[in-house]
């Protein structure tokens, strides 16, 4: 049978990927998903984080949650339009 899971991450929130910091976004998926003992078996020290990002190889179901964890920033940016455009709305009748 399949089991869902639900993933509840305690602490601060995860990285925006269309956020200010694309270099905290890399590192955190990157430290996330990809197999590591120290912090160099996460990037090559002639990289930046993006560029570690791109070289590595997710699987299908890794970029599948980090489609998701970026879903969540998606509905809240549509929220808060719907609510601006509500008052907005409120403010010229």
């Amino acid at each position: 049978e399949n089991e869902y899971l639900i993933p509840n991450f305690v602490g601060g929130t995860l990285p925006r990927r269309d956020g200010d910091d694309r270099e905290y976004y890399c590192c955190t998926m990157l430290t996330l998903f990809k197999p590591w003992r120290s912090g160099g078996d996460l990037k090559e020290s002639v990289q930046n984080w993006h560029e570690a990002l791109e070289s590595h190889v997710f699987s299908k179901r890794q970029l599948e949650l980090m489609d998701n964890f970026n879903l969540r920033y998606e509905c809240l940016d549509e929220h808060d339009d719907f609510h601006a455009q509500m008052r907005k709305n409120d403010g010229s009748g």
